[in-house]
């Protein structure tokens, strides 16, 4: 098993059969992987966006335990030290770290201009919160963070917003 692998495997166990985070993380990072490569980021790149994909709501179960509240202020202050340890328990470089925590700490700052990376997991993760449960006036609210255009177009498609 390569560490992407490791990482999903390790994050998957980790959530103990909780059905929709489980499956929450699955179609995200499947999702991000299909933005990505479709949009032919790097490979680089692309191993940034698979791990941040994997680990963007990691902290939820732990700030549940925790805090008894999952909110973004929790997650973002659990983040660092669990997706660190996921990382470098996966075998990933120390240098890999901080731009895969800085998308996890990001992915929910929509008032902010995202980077490309950021971008490509914000679709990703707003598509399948979408299909999840989202609102689909939250989503069309959020339309303009869609400039991808295999984003663009998985948009139209789910959500028939253009």
């Amino acid at each position: 098993m390569d560490r992407e692998q490791i990482l999903l495997k390790n994050a998957l166990l980790y959530e103990g059969g909780h059905r929709r985070r489980t499956e929450h993380i699955l179609k995200v990072y499947g999702l991000t992987r299909l933005i990505a490569v479709s949009e032919k980021v790097s490979d680089s790149e692309l191993a940034i966006l698979s791990a941040a994909a994997i680990l963007h709501d990691i902290p939820i179960k732990r700030c549940k335990e925790v805090y008894g509240d999952a909110c973004q202020e929790n997650q973002r202050s659990m983040a660092p030290e669990m997706v660190s340890g996921m990382m470098q328990e996966a075998g990933y470089e120390v240098q890999m770290v901080e731009p895969v925590l800085q998308l996890v700490l990001r992915h929910h700052r929509y008032d902010e201009e995202p980077s490309n990376r950021l971008r490509i997991l914000m679709e990703a993760d707003l598509l399948i919160n979408y299909l999840e449960d989202m609102d689909r006036d939250k989503l069309e609210k959020r339309k303009g963070i869609f400039k991808s255009s295999s984003g663009r177009e998985l948009l139209k498609t789910i959500a028939g917003i253009e």
